[in-house]
This record gives structure tokens, C-alpha cells and sequence, in this order.
């Protein structure tokens, strides 16, 4: 309930920043306004799934009722995790027109169609129940993670002031972030598939029905334990990265 409690208390803290930073801080050019918009379904999102958290293949979650349904988290989740992917992209661009640095609008355009085949491996195993696709999916969010960690340490060379404090910043969080991912997420799901190898598997159009219909609801923190870790850190520090990709602008100016 301690940690329930933190994740409702983020989900809020999370929700006000936007507000405030809608309100107060934000520079109102079309980046900004559009990284906002970006931020705040990715906020929205988070602060719904920390309110009603869920295990996907174990069709597990906190609270029984129709908003820890599999299907709708899951599909409120890729939506999110796409904006984010979009922010990405749009904040790399830019960093790319600030330092003209041409290779950096090229690496851009790899974020979104990366994430896509993520989100395709991540239903797959939600659909199939085959932690294998889980794997691949992390996986490739450690190789997005460590480009934008390229990105940003790049930009950082040849910036100054405020901007390269939040470049290296970023720099410091995406380039430990993809080595928390493979060691702990991605290790985490191959031990899952080695041990469920020879478990139920589920055709899609069954796992479809299976996803909307089937949870176990659970307050047991030894379900959650392993859980956890990377949900803290996901719905903490990846939605605060996610509104400082919409501050980029405001830091330009700044010495």
C-alpha cells in the first residue's frame, strides 16, 4: 500500500507540472506547444496506469475493475509510448537545427518506426503470452534510449549555458537508463520465456478476447516486487524527461 500510495502521489505530481508548466513556463513556439501536447497524453497515460497498475502476460493487476482491463492499459500505453517516441524525434531534430548539425535530423527520423516495431513486439506478447517478445521490445527501447543518449552528448559538445546542463542531463539519465533496461528488464522477461518456455500459448484472435476479459486482481507484494523497480522509475524520471523535452526552447536563451 506504501508503494501504491507513491505511485497515486507521482501520478498527481506529475499531472501539476504539466499544469504549471502549461500555464507558466512554457516558450509558445510550435515546438513547444506540440512537445506539450505530446507530454500530456504521455503524463495523462502514466498517472492512469499508476493509478491502476497491471502485468500484462499474467493478466495480473491492483484493483478489479474494467480500468485494469489488459487490453485497455495496453492499448493506452502504446499510444503514449508513440507521443513519446514523437517527442524524441522532434526534440533531436531541433537540437539538430540549434547546433547544425545535419547527422542529428538524420538520426531523428529512426525514433518513431524504432518504436513502432517495439510496440508490435510488445503486443505480440501480450496477445501470445510469449515473454520472448517483451525481450525483443526492451531491447529496442535500450538501442532508443542509447541514441538519444548519442544525441544529447553530441548536442552537449557544442552548446552552452542552461542548454547544456539539460543536454548532459539527459545525457547522464537515457545513457544509464539503457543499461537498467537490458540489464534488468530484458534479463528479467528471457528468464521469464526460459522458464514458461513450455507454457500456455495463445493465438492472437484468443488473446485478443483473453486480454479484455482475464485479471487477477492482487494486493500480494510478492507479485509486485519485481515489478516495482522499473514501474517507479518509468512513471518518475521518464515523465519528467518527457516534460523536459518540451523545455528545450526555454533554455536556448538562457547563458
Amino acid at each position: 500500500m506504501l508503494w501504491l500510495g507513491s505511485m497515486a502521489a507521482l501520478a498527481a505530481i506529475n499531472i501539476g507540472l504539466w499544469i504549471w508548466m502549461a500555464q507558466s513556463v512554457l516558450v509558445r513556439t510550435r515546438y513547444g506547444e506540440t512537445q506539450l501536447l505530446l507530454s500530456g497524453v504521455y503524463v495523462g497515460v502514466c498517472g492512469f496506469r499508476s493509478l491502476f497498475p497491471r502485468v500484462d502476460l499474467e493478466r495480473v493487476c491492483v484493483w478489479d475493475t474494467w480500468c485494469s482491463a489488459i487490453l485497455l492499459g495496453r492499448s493506452a500505453a502504446t499510444v503514449a509510448e508513440l507521443c513519446f517516441a514523437l517527442q524524441c524525434a522532434l526534440c533531436v531534430r531541433r537540437l539538430s537545427e540549434i547546433t547544425a548539425i545535419p547527422l542529428l535530423g538524420t538520426a531523428a527520423y529512426a525514433f518513431v518506426p524504432l518504436a513502432v516495431v517495439a510496440e508490435l513486439l510488445c503486443w505480440y506478447a501480450v496477445l501470445s503470452l510469449n515473454h520472448i517478445g517483451h525481450a525483443a521490445e526492451e531491447s529496442l527501447w535500450a538501442v532508443l534510449m542509447l541514441m538519444l543518449t548519442a544525441a544529447l552528448g553530441t548536442a552537449a559538445f557544442v552548446t552552452q549555458g542552461h542548454l547544456r546542463v539539460l543536454l548532459i542531463t539527459g545525457f547522464l539519465i537515457y545513457g544509464v537508463g539503457s543499461v537498467l533496461t537490458m540489464t534488468y528488464d530484458v534479463t528479467m522477461y528471457v528468464h521469464r520465456w526460459r522458464q514458461r518456455a513450455a507454457g500456455v500459448q495463445l493465438t492472437l484472435t484468443t488473446g485478443l478476447r483473453d486480454s479484455l476479459r482475464r485479471r487477477h486482481p492482487t494486493l500480494a507484494w510478492n507479485v509486485w516486487r519485481e515489478e516495482a523497480p522499473w514501474m517507479t522509475l518509468y512513471f518518475s524520471v521518464g515523465v519528467w524527461t518527457s516534460l523536459a523535452m518540451a523545455l528545450l526552447e526555454r533554455t536556448i536563451s538562457r547563458p
